[in-house]
């Protein structure tokens, strides 16, 4: 029987919903242990309010990390797969996430296989590309991606998703839908575990991201690759002002992070219909390049500066 150790953060309790789905069908036929990363000082949920939330930002975006609690994993050496699933915060892996990726405890990760598992609101991109640039460093082997995201139009996830995060609505109300990924996509991601585990069993791992694929593990849209890669290149700029004036909770902090997040929201909510429009009339210009980007981004290879 073949050994799986499942390593996940989750804040809202949404990731976990997907993981447990997703080795539904195959929990009597594998070992999989499940740990869950925790913070020391977690952040809380349903955020206090947009301040508490909007002053993560810089740490995510710089990959500042924190102290996690310990993660009791018994004999590492004896895992056959580790399937690892992560949340993206202001385009990069969340801050629980990236603490335990800097932390002693990624040391179970050196010369293991690793299949990631994202769930979000549609912008991933330049999360997973660190993602694979500390798998690279750790040792480990990325062979399996999926990405889940919500699929309702920009304005409409945006709003339920900051109904979720500052007053813990998930479901839809008559205004908005369903916030983040929906129930439904939850729960059809059970269709992934048996995939996983026969190229585990079969030793097929080299092909398993194209078994994934066939089954729809990424329905990238085009207009956000570029969409991400403008925000790509905004956002470690915002970070970076922002760190200076002070560490997370410094009150010296707000007046840059006031800016940040007005700035945030007229681009999406007054600038989105015009930028979405032009993302789209850029991958129709370029097409050999959307082309290009579209297969590199749904599989597991990594080449610096991608996005």
């Amino acid at each position: 029987m073949k050994k799986i150790l499942v390593i996940y953060s989750s804040q809202t309790g949404q990731m976990s919903d997907v993981l447990q789905s997703l080795c539904a069908d195959i929990k009597e036929k594998a070992s999989i242990d499940f740990f869950k990363i925790e913070l020391e000082s977690p952040f809380p949920f349903p955020w206090k309010d947009y301040d508490t939330f909007f002053d993560a930002m810089p740490e995510s975006v710089l990959g500042i990390p924190q102290a996690i609690k310990p993660l009791a994993i018994p004999d590492a050496a004896g895992y056959d797969l580790v399937i690892l699933g992560y949340q993206p915060w202001f385009l990069s892996p969340s801050v629980p996430f990236n603490s335990f990726l800097q932390s002693e405890y990624a040391a179970v990760l050196k010369g293991k296989p690793v299949v990631t598992v994202i769930a979000c609101r549609n912008m991933w991109l330049r999360a997973q590309e660190k993602v694979k640039e500390s798998l690279i460093s750790l040792g480990a082997t990325l062979v399996g991606n999926i990405a889940l995201d919500d699929k309702h139009p920009n304005i409409a996830s945006t709003m339920s998703i900051v109904r979720w995060m500052i007053h813990g609505q998930k479901e839809a109300s008559d205004k908005y839908p369903e916030a983040g990924v929906s129930t439904g996509d939850i729960k059809d991601a059970r269709r992934f575990g048996p995939t996983i585990l026969r190229a585990l069993e079969q030793g097929q791992l080299d092909t398993l991201q194209a078994q994934l694929l066939e089954q729809d593990a990424i329905p990238l849209r085009p207009n956000l690759i570029v969409m991400e890669g403008n925000g790509a290149r905004q956002f470690p700029k915002w970070a970076a002002n922002t760190i200076k004036q002070g560490k997370a909770g410094d009150p010296a902090r707000k007046k840059m992070l006031k800016k940040f997040k007005v700035t945030l929201f007229i681009a999406i909510f007054i600038l989105s219909p015009v930028s979405g429009g032009l993302a789209r009339l850029k991958t129709l210009l370029t097409k050999k390049k959307t082309a290009e980007d579209l297969a590199y981004f749904r599989q597991v290879a990594f080449v610096p500066g991608k996005i």
